[in-house]
C-alpha cells in the first residue's frame, strides 16, 4: 500500500471519529443544558429550523416545537415547573456525510411541582430518533423524537396542620 492512499485512509478514519466524539458531545450537552435550566443554551443545539416532537402517550398529549425561539420557550416553561437528571444510554449512531442519525435510550428522574400542596417524583424512560447535520458551527440536532415506553410516579400531597 502506498503512503498517500495510507494516508487518506488514516485521515477518514480520524475524521469519522472526530465526527462521533462531536455527536457524542453534543448528546451529553442536550442533557446537561436541559437538567441545568439553560433553554438557550439547549435550544442552539438544534439547527435554526431543528425539530424536538413528543409523541402522545398515555396521558400524555403530542407536542412539537420548531426553531431556536419556540424550543427554548418549551425549554423554560417546562423547567418552572419539573427538574430533573436524564440518564442517557450511548446512542446507536450512523454517520453519512454531513448526516446523522441515531437512537438514544433513556431514563429521566425528576420532581414535578405540581402546586404549593403537591409534588409528585417520578422515572420516565423512552428512547429519542435522532437526526443530526452537519452546520457550520458543528454537529446539529435537526429533529429529536420522544418516544415515552414507561413512566412511574409517587404523589405527595401537604400533610397539613
Amino acid at each position: 500500500m502506498n503512503s498517500g492512499v495510507e494516508n487518506r485512509a488514516i485521515e477518514q478514519r480520524l475524521s469519522a471519529l472526530e465526527d462521533r466524539n462531536a455527536i457524542l458531545d453534543l448528546e451529553a450537552a442536550y442533557a446537561v443544558s436541559w437538567d441545568t435550566n439553560q433553554p438557550q443554551r439547549w435550544a442552539e443545539l438544534f439547527t435554526e429550523d431543528g425539530i424536538f416532537e413528543m409523541l402522545a402517550a398515555g396521558e400524555l398529549p403530542h407536542l412539537r416545537f420548531q426553531g431556536h425561539e419556540a424550543l427554548a420557550g418549551f425549554c423554560r416553561d417546562i423547567n418552572t415547573r419539573w427538574s430533573g437528571l436524564h440518564y442517557m444510554h450511548p446512542p446507536q449512531l450512523e454517520i453519512i456525510a454531513d448526516a446523522a442519525r441515531a437512537t438514544v435510550f433513556f431514563e429521566f428522574k425528576y420532581l414535578n411541582r405540581e402546586g404549593p400542596a403537591q409534588t409528585r417524583q417520578g422515572t420516565a424512560g423512552g428512547y429519542y430518533r435522532v437526526r443530526y447535520r452537519r452546520t457550520a458551527v458543528g454537529w446539529r440536532i435537526s429533529e429529536r423524537i420522544e418516544k415515552p415506553v414507561m413512566s412511574a410516579t409517587a404523589a405527595f400531597f401537604d400533610i397539613g396542620g
